[in-house]
């Protein structure tokens, strides 16, 4: 992975993981991720929207999503069950708040938005499959659902916080980011600080330190 796309693949773990803490600003962050929800099609969502699809070799949630055109996606399980938490219409807010809502999750030095982080992550996706899939060419549900599950990092929990190596990953690259100090780290986590300074502390390099000396 180039350091671009290493940087792109930070910034969108990192508003999963600092969002965790407000559960309907998770639950946005999470279906642009998992579902590449635009502004209009969060707006939009409603609870009746989701339902089983029950392929030849899965059985997955799908929700539809109505913006400027109708369209189904996958969505995975934690992102389906924590919206579920929330109201019949989760994301009744105008689109500028839902711009301040990624925005407040940004890295410091690189702000996003509702649309920038959506870009993100179809950039990450394109990369990763390395550009011999369109994924957005896909039309059986299946099919998408195979993708996400082989490219799409929320899908597996990889990038969540129970993830110890995930975790681990994160959290040196941070620290090469922000700099070292775990309090504010753990505090921006929301973890236990002990835990933090002893990643931090294991002599272990990130993976933005290996591609700079490359």
């Amino acid at each position: 992975m180039s350091e671009k796309m290493l940087r792109i693949e930070y910034d969108v773990q990192h508003h999963l993981l600092l969002s965790r803490n407000n559960l309907r600003d998770h639950a946005l962050i999470r279906m642009i991720i998992s579902a590449l929800c635009t502004p209009e099609e969060l707006s939009n969502l409603t609870k009746k929207d989701f339902r089983i699809y029950r392929g030849k070799n899965y059985s997955f949630h799908v929700v539809q999503l109505r913006g400027k055109f109708i369209r189904n996606s996958p969505v995975d399980e934690k992102t389906y069950k924590i919206v579920s938490s929330l109201g019949d219409k989760p994301f009744d807010m105008k689109l500028e708040e839902m711009d301040e809502i990624v925005k407040k999750y940004s890295p410091s030095d690189s702000i996003y938005d509702a649309k920038k982080l959506r870009n993100a992550v179809v950039t990450l996706l394109k990369d990763s499959s390395l550009f011999e899939i369109d994924f957005e060419t896909l039309k059986e549900l299946e099919e998408l659902y195979m993708f996400m599950l082989d490219f799409n990092p929320i899908y597996s929990d990889v990038w969540d916080i129970e993830d110890e190596e995930g975790l681990e990953e994160f959290l040196l690259n941070i620290a090469e980011i922000e700099g070292t100090d775990s309090k504010k780290i753990s505090e921006k986590l929301g973890l236990d600080e002990e835990k933090v300074s002893k990643i931090l502390s294991s002599g272990k390099k990130s993976l933005f330190s290996f591609l700079k000396r490359l």
